[in-house]
């Protein structure tokens, strides 16, 4: 095997462990980061501390407990945003432009909840937390949704290289005198595959970041992010099998 077909088998290689890898996002879950940074728990003092008899301090409290575990959830998706190595430069700014509007949106009812001497109009502004921000439901899982297809995508250009250096050591086998059909006939499936794959996930960073609170609330949203983690659960398959067939490629080569 010469120095330009060991290169093709580590590019090929490469690739494998990043798709390997890219398995094991939560992203694919059906919901990342369901019960916070401590769970749904966290606050259940607080929602104990409402229902004998309810005062302003109380649903005070609570509120401020559940604003408090979305702002950590949030702070740790702006790291996972900012430490991200797949996402793009633009879906990256609009991620974190969603975050810091959300960390203010979350900020300002705080700050109109600890404010609030009536407990009727306390608890119309304690269901704001839930319903204007759905960090759980909503926020959480577009961050990695987004993610990981910016990761699939990502893949397009090592996974192109090693086709084209396949292609070459193909022509070039071919040229000698070489049988070369099932060579080519692994080639040709890696590129559909690899096809498939970016089909799958090029339309998914613009689907995802469209989504706000109030599609949710119409019942659009969820059917979005369902698709998606179908999609690239299948991006992913897609991805596993052009490597199986480039490997293929390079075995039946002489």
């Amino acid at each position: 095997m010469n120095v330009r077909l060991r290169n093709v088998v580590a590019a090929v290689g490469a690739a494998a462990l990043v798709v390997v890898s890219s398995s094991s996002t939560g992203a694919l879950t059906s919901a990342p980061v369901s019960g916070g940074p401590a769970g749904q728990g966290v606050c259940a003092t607080q929602a104990m501390a409402t229902r004998p008899r309810v005062s302003v301090a109380a649903l005070r409290a609570f509120a401020d407990c559940e604003i408090g575990r979305r702002q950590k959830t949030l702070a740790g998706l702006v790291s996972a945003v900012n430490g991200s190595k797949a996402l793009t430069a633009s879906d990256r700014a609009a991620l974190a432009a969603e975050l810091g509007a959300e960390s203010s949106g979350l900020a300002s009812l705080r700050a109109k909840i600890d404010g609030q001497t009536s407990i009727p109009a306390l608890r119309l502004e304690v269901v704001q937390i839930a319903s204007s921000y759905r960090i759980y439901l909503l926020v959480a899982p577009q961050v990695h949704l987004v993610d990981a297809a910016d990761g699939v995508l990502a893949l397009r250009p090592s996974l192109t290289q090693t086709a084209t250096a396949l292609a070459g050591r193909i022509a070039t086998a071919q040229a000698n005198g070489a049988d070369v059909a099932t060579a080519q006939a692994d080639l040709d499936s890696m590129n559909s595959e690899i096809s498939a794959a970016m089909a799958l996930a090029s339309p998914l960073p613009g689907r995802l970041l469209s989504l706000t609170a109030a599609t949710w609330n119409a019942g659009t949203a969820a059917a979005v992010l369902k698709s998606a983690r179908t999609a690239l659960a299948s991006a992913r398959d897609h991805l596993r099998a052009a490597v199986k067939f480039g490997r293929a490629a390079i075995v039946a080569l002489p």
